[in-house]
This record gives C-alpha cells, structure tokens and sequence, in this order.
C-alpha cells in the first residue's frame, strides 16, 4: 500500500478511537481489529464481537470497545479504509507513554558501523528504533537482523512492519537478564532504559541499574570483533562504586572507539545529559586512540524543534593509558585537560585528593509543610546567597530532633545545590536553633583535621572548581548533581596551616569588599537625594 495513504488512514482510525478510549489502548485494539478481520468467517455484529472477545482473551488483554456497536463501526471503517501504518502507530504509542523514539539524526551516526563485516545484527529494544526501523532493514539487505522487544503487542506490531523482509526475525526477550540469548553478533544497537532496577536479576552483574547492565550484557553477545553502539546516560562516565568497577571491566576487555557527548534536546522525553559510546570485542591496545566527539544539534533553533542534524562540535582523541589514568570517562574532562586553567591545576605541585576521603557527603532531607513558630529550620536553594546563606527567610517546620539527627547542620557545613540552573556555595554557621538542608540540597561536611570549609569554599567558587563539579552533572539545562558522584572530584589540598591562612585572608577581603560596597551606596543615595531636590 502506498505508505502516504496508509498513514492518512491511521490517523483516521485514531481519531475513531479517541470517542471511547485512551491513547494506551489504540495498539490493542488496532491489533485486535486487525487478527479479527484475518479470521472472522460470519461477518455479522454479534458474530464479529464474539471473534473480537475470544482473540482478546487468548492474547491475555482486556478488550478496549466499551460495546458491540463501538467495535463494529471501528472493524467497518478499518474493512473499508485499508491496513494500518503500524510503523506509525507503535511511534505515536511510544511517544504519548513518553518512551524514547531515536531520532533519525543518531540512528544515522549510529549505523555508520554497518560494513561487509557486520553480518548479523541485533537491534535491543527495536521499537525505540521505530522511525527509523525501515530504513536500516532495507538498506542493508546482506545483513541478518534479530529485533528484540519485551512488550508482546510491539512484537506483533514489529513481526507486521517487517513481514516483507526474510532477513528480519522478531524476539520476545528481556536484555536485562543473563543469558537472555544465545547468540553473538557482529554489531549490537541499543538505547536502554535509563536508571531502572525492577526487570534486573542482578546477582550476575557489576551494577544493579537497568543501563549499565545492558552495556555489560550486551558486550558479552558481541562476535569476535563485533561492535556495540549503546546510548547511555553520562553518569557512566564518572559515577564511583560500581560503576566505576564496569568502566574498569570494559576498558580491560573491549576496545573503545568512540565517546561521544549527544546535545541538549537529543530525546524529547529526558533533559539527561546522554552519552553514545561504541565498545568492540578486540584485545584493547595501550597504543590505538579512542575518539572523543561533543556534538551539536545541527542548525536547530531550540529544543521543541525536532533533531534532524548531529554536527561535531568539539573532537579529539586519547589513549587508553590516559583514560586510566584520569579515572573516569568523562569528555567534560578530557576536553577540559585542553584548558589553560585545567592544565595549570593538574601540573600543579600541590596534593591532591578525592573529596570524599577528606569529607562527609550528603544529600538534605525531604520535609513537607510549614510552620513560622516550628523549631527546626530548613535551608532551600533560594537561602544561599553569593557569599552567605540568608538566615532571616529560612522555613521553619515543627519535628521531634530524634528523627532528623542525622541530617543536623554542623558549624562549618559547606551546602550547595543539588539541581537547579546555577552553583552556587555556602558555608554554614550554627543558629540559636536547629537547621536542616532540605532534599534540593547537597551537604559537605569536612574533616576539619585535613579541610578547612572556607577554603574548600573558595576552591568550588573558583573557575577550574565550577568545571570540575559541572562535569558531574547528570542534567543539560537543569543541572542535576548526585552527591555520590560529587565526592569523586579531586580537589587541591595543601597543610591545612596554608588552608586557614587562605581562609583567612578570604574573610578580610570579603569584609573589606562588602564595606565598601556599603559606604559605595550610602554614598550614591545621598548624593541621589540631592540631586532630586527639584
């Protein structure tokens, strides 16, 4: 069927659908429509609706139609119109349940991997690679393709859109298990669901979140030389524990060849700063480059435009042994190390040192509600000011102390937020009252012994301290810091003699500044009453 006529008419039977149903509902009954029209023999009403009920509950589904008449007027319309553009369907299912559709733009950089050598190919979770699913499959007509999904009514769907193509099978499967195949391959595509724990059996793998176990999952599938092209979100570049233990595992067993920062806006459905990352299983080498790319979202406007160009905007390249040594993968960093100041900081002769070995870091507590006459207050982004915390507009709450113990501030508590727009420090001083961060919040408690907050202050006000806490941010525009991740930032620590004297002469010029500021403006508004004297 002509493909234009075809989404005209899916169009058309949506709108038939919207009298009576949800959005949710549009694949099932269009894929119940469709098996009774292929297996109804009596094309009566109550025939038809009879036919509809059985195959509803041999699929294990509730039926959609609210009655006999409902489904009959949709099966006359659909009879008479012509098949569903079932490409287009899954796509509009997916995008009103907010699932991620790859636009074309990175499916295209993506497949550039496709050669004589990638033979066979799966695509994981291939109803994300919707709009795109099509093209690949017929531009590659030499390759074997296995689509795998974990949801029965895309498999349907995706068995349909693919039913020409004898190089193309269809597997209900789930890629965050263990063996949940038993084949390799010459190259792997996958978008994974970010973050999630609930479908891991995770005793088989290094980290229990759904993303990472994917990149370790599939990695294992890969054919001797066989290529994985993964999008994941950036945390997998300097996320401690765990995580880092799995970039340890990939870059001791696979060679990687590419790392690539994806652009704000890259998925319509999470403002998650994203990552594509092309491992291969060969023997890594200390003397192959690894490409580094930061690209940009091509000639578009802004992010309500839809991605149709990947430009490179930044590109380099390291070595494995540089990649080791900086401990992480993240291209903030890498690209950071090319920066004057960054340089400067790293060839310095001073020590340095993780932040979290020399300081307690924790994340505020969730408080709801308000009371002006409570006895605790609450510290919220809107508090922290340039150089101090206002105290005078702090929330108050009513709360037994016993159960917020231990989420107190402490003299000396360096706070600073965990999401918004903007970083912004503040050094904590004890009030006549108790005072908690609220959950908005990070909390830096150092050991007082080896750091002194004040000067830890002013190295995280400071240019090379703003990159290096930056590039631990999970989010694009809204920034978003995970406080585990934040103490894996190295930071300068000299004897904390120098550290007090440091702070010292901070507090003096601050006060110095702040009272000329003062006599600056008493100044000007004195000689503004003057003036306006008329």
């Amino acid at each position: 069927m002509n493909q234009a006529k075809s989404s005209d008419n899916t169009w058309m039977y949506i709108n038939s659908l919207r009298a009576f149903m949800g959005p949710d509902s549009y694949l099932s009954a269009a894929l119940l429509t469709d098996e009774v029209i292929h297996s109804a023999k009596d094309n009566s009403s109550s025939s038809l609706y009879t036919t509809l009920l059985q195959c509803a509950d041999k699929a294990g589904v509730a039926n959609p139609f609210p009655n006999e008449d409902a489904f009959y007027n949709f099966y006359r319309l659909v009879s008479e119109g012509g098949e569903f553009n079932w490409g287009q369907l899954l796509q509009l299912t997916m995008e009103n349940n907010k699932m991620p559709v790859l636009p074309e733009a990175l499916v295209t950089l993506m497949t550039e991997e496709f050669g004589g050598k990638r033979r066979t190919v799966m695509i994981a979770e291939a109803e994300k690679f919707v709009a795109s699913l099509s093209q690949i499959i017929e531009q590659h007509p030499d390759s074997k393709f296995l689509l795998t999904t974990q949801n029965r009514d895309y498999q349907k769907v995706l068995e349909k859109m693919c039913d020409g193509y004898a190089n193309v099978s269809v597997t209900l499967t789930n890629i965050y298990c263990y063996e949940f195949i038993n084949k390799r391959f010459d190259l792997i595509l996958s978008n994974p669901i970010f973050g999630g724990r609930d479908l891991v059996d995770d005793s088989h793998f290094i980290c229990r979140e759904t993303d990472f176990v994917a990149l370790e999952n599939l990695s294992l599938h890969l054919n001797t030389g066989g290529l994985l092209d993964i999008v994941l979100p950036a945390r997998i570049s300097f996320a401690s524990g765990k995580a880092g233990d799995l970039r340890q595992f990939i870059q001791s067993n696979y060679s990687i060849r590419e790392l690539s920062e994806l652009p704000e806006g890259t998925f319509n459905y999470t403002g998650i700063k994203t990552y594509l990352l092309k491992v291969e299983n060969t023997r890594p080498s200390e003397d192959e480059d690894i490409d580094i790319k930061r690209y940009s979202a091509g000639d578009r406007k802004n992010r309500r435009e839809q991605l149709t160009s990947l430009e490179v905007e930044d590109d380099t390249f390291v070595m494995l042994p540089e990649l080791e040594e900086q401990g992480n993968w993240s291209v903030d960093r890498i690209f950071a190390k090319q920066d004057e100041d960054f340089v400067a900081f790293q060839n310095s002769a001073t020590r340095k040192e993780l932040l979290k070995n020399v300081a307690e870091i924790f994340r505020g507590k969730a408080v709801r509600g308000k009371d002006p006459d409570g006895n605790i207050g609450v510290v919220n982004i809107s508090n922290i000011e340039d150089f101090d915390i206002d105290y005078d507009s702090l929330d108050k709450i009513s709360l037994d102390e016993r159960k917020i113990a231990t989420y107190i501030l402490e003299e000396g508590d360096i706070i600073l937020p965990a999401r918004g727009t903007a970083i912004r420090t503040a050094v904590f001083h004890k009030q006549p009252y108790t005072c908690i961060a609220s959950s908005n919040l990070i909390v830096i408690r150092p050991n007082s012994e080896l750091l002194n907050s004040t000067y830890l202050k002013i190295f995280m006000d400071s240019p090379i301290g703003k990159k290096l806490v930056t590039g631990t941010q999970q989010g694009l525009s809204t920034m978003n810091i995970s406080y585990k991740d934040l103490g894996a930032i190295e930071i300068p620590l000299p004897p904390i003699e120098k550290q007090q004297s440091i702070a010292k002469t901070y507090r003096e010029e601050l006060s110095a500044y702040q009272e000329a500021v003062r006599n600056a403006e008493k100044r000007w508004d004195e000689a503004l009453k003057k003036l306006q004297q008329f």
